[in-house]
């Protein structure tokens, strides 16, 4: 049984649990859970959230660290036939007000360490009239209060499952929200086991396989590529609390891990480590998520770490619509070639395609039902506006090759143009980080006095580095084109984040700070 046959999850995992119920599903900070386990955690906890009030098609809200009991509320949604809403719990303020207030929710699952910012933000939420609190803290005001224990082992039954037509909503997930309001991406019951499918084909995942993950669990990436492919094919995901660079190679040793899922940020952080003898004791064979990675840096990750990176292209609102194999030649130097499940194009702005190696932005839509978001959430407006003429415009500027692969360029928003030249700001960062002594930066477009835009750089040095500007100015000098040469530069201890930990790039399009130095002027 691959998995592959069913249209929703639920009913995937109950026939897994019938046909092996002892088999180990999940390992959680070393904690072992099998498909029975599992199960019957879903099941009690879906029956007591029935008692709660919570039916088939309702939106609930989830807003949770990584923990087990958030993939056993995961499980008992989808069990009720509920649209969970996990909230990233890195929210707090007006962007949770936003989440808490935008999605509808009028059940709201917290985990208790997060109680305090959510009741923060309760009096702009008023549609939300009961929480479900999971570990000690204190009762907001004004809604009821329902014990999350006590509905774990509620006596109470779930009807009779009714299984959701592929379509149907399963999840909203809202996105980052750089340009406005974040928005939430209604994902449908088929997407879990399509985007499964994707990752089995290309990469040869099999039920032998263990797939780790240390992202959280609210984003698309730990949820659906590496905890959902693992229940498809019915191998173990091996999820941890947190990410620390400390222990995480010691996490995916312990899992007995064999495929890993991280974003840039990781994969960066991982290569600046120091190299140690148990580098390549673990038994991962691939990684995917090595865009942090410089390219000319991407072979010795791979030689350090005895494995192989993958890459591809992937958003919450459409899951991986391009990847590679572990066995492509060119599995990390490009956004990988577009797999079956979609077409995929670049077009101009008149959505006509464009040849082979020409800029443009890249769209894409799904040949299967199921394989992408049916829209935003309450916003049908910004649903038009993101699907035109058939196809979702993914903001992205890129190429497609004679070869087939996809070569990213930059978000749309982020590129710079400057004297009828288009600037990708990604490869100015990557030059930019190449200099000694810098951990992070940003590269954004700020107006001229000469029309369109200069460069400007926003600089985060590595602790205990001080950056000299005038060699940072000279590295630029050697390593950039004349018409990438950035004028202003701004040094900062830290970027500003979205979050989804995203560089919040419209927050650093401003030279009036007196951080902000003008080279022009000082060279």
């Amino acid at each position: 049984m691959t998995g592959v046959e069913y249209q929703d999850l639920w009913s995937l995992c109950e026939a897994r649990a019938r046909e092996h119920p002892d088999r180990v599903v999940l390992d959680f900070d070393g904690k072992l859970w099998t498909w029975a386990e599992l199960i019957a955690a879903a099941q009690g906890l879906a029956g007591g959230l029935v008692a709660a009030g919570v039916g088939a098609g309702e939106v609930v809200g989830h807003m949770s660290p990584n923990h087990p009991e958030a993939v056993v509320t995961m499980l008992a949604l989808l069990r009720l036939g509920a649209v969970e809403c996990p909230v990233n719990a890195g929210l707090r303020g007006q962007q949770l007000a936003h989440v808490l207030d935008h999605s509808g929710a009028r059940v709201l699952i917290v985990d208790g360490s997060l109680m305090e910012r959510v009741s923060d933000q309760l009096p702009s939420a008023p549609g939300v009239q009961a929480i479900v609190q999971r570990g000690q803290c204190s009762t907001p005001a004004g809604v009821e209060a329902i014990d999350y224990a006590g509905l774990r082992v509620s006596a109470d039954r779930p009807p009779s499952f009714a299984p959701p037509a592929p379509d149907d909503p399963m999840n909203i997930i809202y996105t980052s929200g750089t340009t406005g309001p974040a928005k939430g991406a209604v994902l449908p019951q088929a997407f879990p086991i399509d985007q499964a499918r994707i990752k089995i084909e290309q990469w040869a995942l099999t039920a032998d396989d263990v797939l780790f993950s240390a992202l959280p669990l609210y984003h698309v990436n730990a949820r659906f590529s590496t905890l959902g492919t693992a229940l498809v094919v019915d191998g173990r995901a091996a999820l941890v609390s947190r990410f620390s660079a400390g222990t995480f190679w010691d996490q995916v040793r312990a899992a007995g891990a064999t495929e890993v899922g991280v974003v840039g940020a990781v994969s960066s952080i991982l290569l600046r480590q120091e190299p140690g003898p148990a580098d390549r004791d673990h038994n991962v064979r691939m990684m995917h998520g090595a865009a942090g990675i410089p390219m000319d840096r991407r072979a010795d990750f791979e030689k350090r770490f005895g494995l192989r990176l993958v890459t591809g292209f992937a958003m919450t609102e459409t899951g991986h619509f391009s990847t590679t194999s572990p066995d492509d030649p060119m599995r990390y130097r490009a956004s990988g070639r577009p797999v079956p499940q979609y077409e995929v194009a670049v077009v101009d702005a008149d959505d006509n395609e464009l040849a082979p190696g020409e800029v443009g932005e890249l769209v894409a839509r799904p040949r299967v039902p199921g394989a992408m978001m049916t829209g935003y959430h309450r916003q049908p407006e910004a649903t038009q506006a993101a699907i035109r003429n058939g196809w979702f415009h993914t903001g992205d500027l890129a190429t497609i090759e004679a070869d087939g692969y996809i070569r990213w360029v930059d978000r749309m928003a982020d590129a710079i143009r400057r004297r009828g030249e288009m600037i990708s700001s990604t490869e100015v960062e990557r030059a930019v980080c190449a200099f000694d002594g810098v951990a992070e930066c940003a590269a954004v477009g700020v107006p001229s006095e000469l029309g369109e835009e200069d460069v400007k750089l926003v600089v985060v040095p590595e602790p205990g580095h001080v950056i000299d500007p005038a060699a940072l100015q000279r590295h630029c000098q050697a390593a950039l084109p004349d018409f990438c040469q950035p004028r202003y530069l701004e040094i900062l201890e830290e970027l500003p984040k979205t979050a989804t930990h995203k560089v919040n790039k419209p927050q650093l399009r401003h030279t009036e700070s007196p951080t902000t130095l003008d080279l022009t002027r000082s060279s």
